[in-house]
């Protein structure tokens, strides 16, 4: 019968840890998160099943989990203790000559399965698994796959946050409007930051192959500063000059910008700009822009001053709402949504 245990450290809320598919496609479990809490569905020849309990794991430590199909019922238990328990007349996947054959996806679906579920999930989990046993059978199989994807390994201690590692950009449709407070549009961003790097584009707004706005950090003349500087397509309207960014502090970062006026605030400093370039973003905002967090699509050269990817840990606020990289509409497969390595200090 299937079976699975493993160790298990996430920040994330929501998403598949595994799901197992009998080869003819017919039968099948998903072990996943929902409200930080366990969720098991399963399909047999008998019907379908959801069920969650146990408490809220995605606090970023390690827990251990353990999957067990039993006689008539499927057993999880975390940290060796039962948390649920769930009825299955019969088996869930058929024996074929005395050998049970599953396919196995870890931390996703395959795209067919989607829409098949009993209660649908965003399936998008960042995670860390150890210590794998499936089908009592140790780590085989497991193993090989993730060692040769570096971008798959674990980091050895973790935070809350998201990290980009220079390598992609992820990409969010973002509704501006702002009708209530008698503006047309309203962009109020908050960036938590601690780059790695002193280079790189940290959100954009792109409309088709201009870049109406972007906030970058920036190398400065100054060995112990970097600048923070907003642009509107290659110009430089709002620029300040922050204390060496590539430290273990995070630093704040709020842009605030409406048809009228532009405002870059960083480490209690703030830089206002009217500049006549608002009426280009203006433009822009009333027709349809994409945001763009820790850097840009291929865009026209000359179209902005930084192409560069960010790299570094980042959390970002757009009108008030925390934005999850797993509701991105495209992410690049590098950036971990919700850890960021600690830095010991």
């Amino acid at each position: 019968r299937f079976t699975a245990e493993f160790d298990f450290r996430t920040y994330d809320a929501e998403g598949v840890i595994l799901y197992a598919e009998s080869l003819d496609n017919t039968a099948w479990i998903l072990l996943a998160l929902r409200d930080g809490k366990i969720e098991i569905q399963f399909k047999n020849e008998f019907g379908t099943k959801v069920t969650s309990g146990g408490k809220a794991i995605n606090d970023g430590l390690w827990h251990i989990i353990s999957v067990e199909e039993l006689e008539h019922s499927i057993s999880v238990k975390i940290a060796k203790e039962a948390v649920m328990s769930i009825n299955s007349p019969g088996t869930v996947f058929k024996q074929s000559q005395s050998f049970l054959e599953t396919k196995v996806y870890i931390a996703g679906l395959p795209r067919k399965v989607g829409n098949n579920l009993v209660k649908q999930i965003n399936p998008r989990l960042d995670g860390c698994i150890r210590a794998w046993n499936l089908m009592n059978q140790g780590h085989s199989g497991v193993k090989e796959v993730i060692q040769e994807k570096q971008s798959k390994h674990c980091l050895v201690s973790v935070g809350r946050g998201s990290f980009y590692p220079g390598t992609g950009m992820a990409a969010f449709q973002i509704n501006y409007n702002n009708l209530d407070s008698g503006e047309d549009w309203l962009i109020n961003v908050t960036l938590t930051i601690r780059p790695s790097t002193d280079t790189g584009v940290m959100f954009a707004l792109v409309s088709n192959e201009t870049v109406p706005l972007a906030l970058s950090i920036v190398d400065s003349n100054s060995s112990d500063s970097q600048k923070i500087i907003v642009t509107i397509g290659n110009i430089t309207v709002a620029h300040l000059e922050s204390k060496k960014l590539c430290t273990p502090r995070k630093v704040l970062i709020r842009l605030r910008a409406t048809k009228q006026q532009l405002e870059l605030s960083v480490d209690s400093h703030t830089d206002r700009s009217t500049s006549e370039q608002l009426s280009f973003l203006h433009q822009a905002m009333m027709a349809n822009v994409i945001t763009y967090l820790g850097g840009l699509p291929d865009v026209p050269l000359g179209a902005t001053l930084v192409t560069v990817f960010y790299n570094g840990c980042m959390e970002v606020k757009v009108n008030n709402r925390q934005l999850d990289l797993d509701e991105a509409i495209s992410k690049h497969n590098d950036i971990r949504s919700h850890s960021c390595p600690l830095i010991m200090q």
